[in-house]
Parts: C-alpha cells; structure tokens; sequence
C-alpha cells in the first residue's frame, strides 16, 4: 500500500522504507492530600511515527509547511480495522539532505532532498 498516511487531509509520498510506528503508555496520575494516588487520565497509546523521505521541491516545502504549523492533522489508516484514524500531532523535520546532482538526473523537480520525519501526537 503507497498511500499510508495523510497530513492535513492530502497523502504525503511513501517513505523510502517502512514507516515506524512507536506506541507509548501514557498515564497521568495525582497524589491525593491523604496520600493515595489517583489516576486522572489513562491513554492506552501515544502515537509516534518516524520515517525517510526523498522528496522534490515541491514536496520539501509542503513538508517545512507542516513543520513550521503549531499542529498537523494525521491520518493514519489501520488496514486490520479499515479505519482512518485522525490524531493532533506535531511534525518534525530531524535532518534535511539536498543531493547533489540530482537536479542534472531530473531539471524538473527542481533538486531532491532526503529528508527524516518524525510526527508525534499531541
């Protein structure tokens, strides 16, 4: 399947590799005056994706859009379920390659760039 994620309601490209998904336990706890702990929230996962891209110029800037956006929308669709799942998340951009020649192999894409995501939800 190519299309694996959307980030504000448009498929982003399929990475280079497969896409990491790192669930996290998150619980959220408070101690009580008499001493006991309580527990205020409990989520069963946190949603964490990492991946590497080689995008083009296009696809560069909408993902420096995403990054530079407070929060993204992400959809995320789980083939054992057939749902679309939506999350608040933010995207990150860890490092940003621009690849030399790439731009002779292709003039219309205006430069290639490698480039590794990780989105986390909020």
């Amino acid at each position: 399947m190519t299309e694996v994620i959307k980030v504000n309601d448009e498929w982003i490209p399929a990475p280079d590799g497969d896409l990491k998904y790192n669930p996290e336990k998150i619980k959220t706890e408070m101690q009580s005056e008499a001493g006991t702990t309580l527990v205020v929230v409990t989520r069963n996962t946190k949603l964490s994706i990492s991946g590497k891209w080689k995008l083009s110029g296009k696809w560069i800037t909408k993902f420096r859009q995403y990054r530079d956006a407070d929060t993204v929308t992400v959809s995320v669709y789980y083939p054992n379920t057939e749902q679309l799942s939506d999350y608040t998340c933010q995207f990150q951009i860890n490092s940003e390659d621009h690849l030399t020649g790439a731009r002779k192999q292709r003039p219309d894409i205006g430069g290639l760039y490698e480039v590794d995501v990780t989105i986390e939800e909020l």
